[in-house]
């Protein structure tokens, strides 16, 4: 049986006063992430989710890198 650890909410508040707000504690940011996943299942094959997840999340990446003004550096172009 696993039981929480709550010591560390002791300690919050004075982590609060010294490092700022308790981002490092925060999980809406990941949990808002699973959307993203189930999304991105719904165009999978369910053959290998792994690989089209991934292919997709590539896609998206490149597109993201072209959009903001990225460039691939070629040697050979001068």
């Amino acid at each position: 049986i696993s039981k929480p650890k709550f010591h560390f909410l002791v300690h919050l508040p004075a982590y609060i006063r010294r490092f700022g707000p308790a981002i490092v504690f925060s999980t809406e940011r990941y949990e808002s992430f699973n959307h993203v996943f189930c999304l991105l299942c719904i165009h999978s094959n369910r053959q290998a989710p792994s690989r089209d997840t991934c292919r997709i999340f590539s896609h998206q990446d490149t597109v993201k890198h072209i959009a903001t003004g990225g460039y691939w550096y070629d040697p050979i172009v001068k």
